[in-house]
C-alpha cells in the first residue's frame, strides 16, 4: 500500500518551498508527469528545482520545457535513498538532511514548489518509529506505536487532500516523519510483527492520537482539540479517545482538580505507568519582566493565526496591559486547562484550548518554545508594592495527552502488557484490523 507524505519546511510549518535540491549516491532519474521522457543523473549528482509562474525550473538535467502545472517524479537509480539536501530534520544522524525511500514528486505552486514523498506504507512506518519512539523501548510499546502510526497515516486529524498528500511529516500537524536513515532491529521487528495492522471503529480507521507523557491520566479528545474544519470547540467527542487513569490498567475514568495536580506534583512517591519519565513533572520560573517583554507580542502573533485566533477573546479595550495574574477557570477530566484567564491592567483576556494556552508562553528570553503541557497550575510572588514579580508554572506530562502516551505504553509493557492490551487501554472499544 502506498502513502503520500507532504514534506514540510525546516521549521515544520509550511508545505511549500522556494527551492528543492535532491541527490542520490547511485544517481537518479527524473520524469515529467504525463510524459514517457526521462533523464538520468550521474552518481551523486544534485538536482535543483524551483518554480516560476506555476512552471517548474529544473537545474542539473536536460529536460524538455515543462508545461504550466506539470510535475516531475524523481527516483534513485539504485538501492540508495533519495536525499533532500535543502531540508534538515532532527533524527540523531550525523547528516541532518533527510533520506527517503520511494519517489519524490515535485509539484509547482505559483513561485514555490510542493515536495511529496510517495512511499510504501511500511517504509513510512519505519520513518515514524525512528522519529517518534526510542529503539530502547520495550518491543510491545514499539509495536503499539507501529499500529498507531499506520492507523494515523490513513486517518490524520487534518485532511491533506488539498496538499496532494495523505499525511504530512510534521509533529506540529500530524506525526513526525524525519525520513529513514537506518532502522534498528527493534523497530524493524515491530513492523514485521504488526504488518498491516490498524485500529478501527465501526470498520473505519480511528484517529489514533498519541503524545509523549500523559502526566498520570490521559484526556478526552473534545477537551483538547477543535474541529479541524469548522473550528468548533469543543467538537463532538470520539468514543475511543477518553480520559484513562495511568494508575490502573483498565477503564478507570476520573476527574483531576487543581488540588489533585498539586498533590501528584508534590508527591515524589506517586506511581503510575508514566511517572518514571523525566517529563512527568516539570516547572518553569518566569520573572514578570520576561513575561511583560514577550507575552503581549506572542498573543498578537497567535491572534494573526487563523487556527488560533478563534480561541483568544480580548477585553473590551483590546489591549494587553501589565499582567496581574493567571487563572485556570475550566479543566478537562485529566486536569488539562481548557480555559485560562489573564488578568491585566487593561482587562481580562480569555484563552481557550490546550495548544493555544501552551503557545502563549513562548519566550525567547527563557528559551521556551511552548509549555510542555496544559496540565498546569500557577504560583505567584509579589514585590513590596504588591505587583507581580515571579510566576512559577508547575506541570505534569508532555504533549496534549490524548490517546496513547508513549511513556505510559513503555510503563505498561514493562509490567507485562502486550501491544494489543496497551492499544485497547488507550483506544477503548477500538478493534485491530488488517489494512
Amino acid at each position: 500500500m502506498q502513502i503520500r507524505v507532504g514534506l514540510t519546511t525546516n521549521d515544520l510549518t509550511k508545505l511549500t518551498h522556494k527551492t528543492v535540491t535532491v541527490s542520490s549516491t547511485d544517481g537518479l532519474t527524473c520524469r515529467p508527469h504525463d510524459s514517457t521522457f526521462s533523464e538520468k543523473g550521474a552518481r551523486g549528482q544534485t538536482l535543483t528545482v524551483t518554480a516560476k509562474a506555476n512552471v517548474l525550473q529544473v537545474s542539473g538535467l536536460s529536460l524538455p520545457p515543462l508545461k504550466n502545472g506539470q510535475s516531475i517524479d524523481i527516483r534513485s537509480l539504485g538501492s540508495s535513498q533519495l536525499v533532500v539536501d535543502n531540508l534538515k530534520r532532527a533524527h540523531g544522524a550525523a547528516n541532518p538532511a533527510p533520506h527517503y525511500i520511494g519517489t519524490i514528486e515535485i509539484k509547482p505552486a505559483g513561485d514555490s514548489v510542493r515536495i511529496i514523498l510517495v512511499t510504501d506504507m511500511e517504509n513510512y512506518v519505519k520513518g515514524v518509529l525512528q522519529s517518534e519512539i526510542p529503539a530502547s523501548y520495550h518491543p510491545e510499546a514499539i509495536k503499539a506505536q507501529a499500529v498507531a502510526a499506520r492507523t494515523y497515516a490513513l486517518r490524520p486529524r487534518i485532511d491533506h487532500t488539498s496538499d496532494f498528500a495523505n499525511v504530512c511529516d510534521s509533529f506540529l500537524c500530524c506525526q513526525y516523519f524525519a525520513g529513514v536513515q537506518t532502522i534498528s532491529a527493534n523497530h524493524a521487528q515491530a513492523i514485521v510483527d504488526t504488518a498491516g495492522q490498524i485500529l478501527t471503529d465501526q470498520g473505519k480507521p480511528i484517529l489514533a492520537l498519541f503524545s509523549s507523557n500523559g502526566g498520570s491520566c490521559t484526556e478526552n479528545y473534545e477537551n483538547c482539540f477543535s474541529d479541524p474544519v469548522t473550528q468548533e470547540f469543543p467538537p463532538p467527542p470520539l468514543p475511543y479517545l477518553k480520559s484513562e487513569s495511568e494508575k490502573e490498567f483498565a477503564e478507570n475514568r476520573q476527574s483531576l482538580t487543581e488540588d489533585d495536580l498539586r498533590s501528584i506534583w508534590n508527591n515524589p512517591a506517586f506511581l503510575s505507568a508514566d511517572s518514571w519519565s523525566p517529563h512527568f513533572r516539570w516547572h518553569v520560573v518566569m520573572p514578570a519582566s520576561a513575561l511583560e517583554a514577550h507575552m503581549h507580542h506572542e498573543i498578537e502573533v497567535l491572534r494573526a493565526d487563523p487556527s488560533m485566533t478563534p480561541f483568544i477573546v480580548p477585553p473590551q479595550s483590546g489591549k494587553f496591559g501589565h499582567i496581574k495574574s493567571f487563572k485556570v477557570t475550566e479543566r478537562g477530566r485529566s486536569g488539562t486547562a481548557i480555559e485560562l484567564l489573564i488578568d491585566t491592567s487593561t482587562g481580562v483576556w480569555s484563552v481557550k484550548k490546550e495548544l493555544v494556552i501552551r503557545s502563549l508562553f513562548k519566550n525567547s528570553e527563557l528559551k521556551l518554545a511552548r509549555l510542555k503541557s496544559a496540565k498546569l497550575f500557577f504560583d505567584f510572588k509579589m514585590d513590596s508594592l504588591g505587583l507581580l514579580s515571579v510566576v512559577t508554572v508547575h506541570g505534569l506530562g508532555w504533549g496534549h495527552g490524548v490517546g496513547m502516551q508513549q511513556t505510559g505504553a513503555q510503563g505498561w509493557a514493562k509490567k507485562g502488557k502486550t501491544y494489543k492490551q496497551i492499544l485497547a487501554h488507550y483506544f477503548q472499544g477500538s478493534e485491530i484490523s488488517q489494512v
